[in-house]
Order: structure tokens, then C-alpha cells, then sequence
């Protein structure tokens, strides 16, 4: 989702360059001295257009940067929950090995003590 997020991030902010960039283009070809009234006519038409585009590009480029942002956020958590998970796993590993470690040091002390009766058991 990051990945994909931050993809339409750069999109968002090329089309904010290319908009920006069709403004100066045509506010510079409007300015030309040798343009004549025509030019300038269009441009008067066509800046409304152009702040327009420039605009909805920019709440564009906004909306996907959020976009990144809560993705990023919900790959901390994923990955803080993901070593949650490693932690919770790892103590009960060794808890299973503490439980079997005193399963088999009570079966040696059982046999301890059989061996023990045993030869208390014997006459010498």
C-alpha cells in the first residue's frame, strides 16, 4: 500500500510541476511583445482554466500525501505488532523449554531416588 501510495505521490506531483509549468508558458507567451491581442484574448480565457487545473493538482498532491502518510503509519504498527507477535512467540518457546527441562530433570531425580531406595533397600 506504500509503495502504491507513494507511485501516485509522484504522479500527483508531476501533474502539480506540468500545471505550474502550462502557466508560465502561457502567461509568458501572452507577455511576448510581439503577441498580438489574440494571444493575450486566449490567455484571459484559458488563465481561469489553468488556475483551476493548478489547483485541483495541488489538492491532489495533498490528498495522497495523507495517503502516504497513514500508509507509513500503518506499516509502523503493522511491524510493531508483527515483534509483538516474534516476542510472544519467543517467550513461550522458552517456557516450553523450561517446562520440559523440569519434566526431564524430575524423571532423572525420580530415577535418583529409585536407584537410591534401592541400594538402601539392599542387604550388605
Amino acid at each position: 500500500m506504500l509503495a502504491a501510495a507513494q507511485a501516485r505521490a509522484m504522479i500527483a506531483a508531476d501533474a502539480v510541476k506540468t500545471a505550474e509549468q502550462n502557466l508560465l508558458n502561457e502567461r509568458e507567451a501572452a507577455m511576448d511583445f510581439s503577441a498580438d491581442d489574440h494571444v493575450v484574448e486566449a490567455y484571459s480565457r484559458w488563465l481561469p482554466v489553468g488556475r483551476a487545473a493548478l489547483e485541483r493538482a495541488r489538492g491532489l498532491e495533498q490528498d495522497v500525501a495523507m495517503e502516504v502518510e497513514a500508509s507509513r503509519t500503518r506499516l509502523t504498527l503493522a511491524r510493531a505488532a508483527f515483534e509483538a507477535v516474534e516476542k510472544l512467540m519467543d517467550i513461550r518457546r522458552q517456557e516450553e523449554e523450561a517446562v520440559s527441562r523440569r519434566k526431564e530433570q524430575n524423571a532423572l531425580d525420580d530415577i535418583a531416588g529409585r536407584v537410591r531406595s534401592a541400594s538402601e533397600a539392599e542387604p550388605e
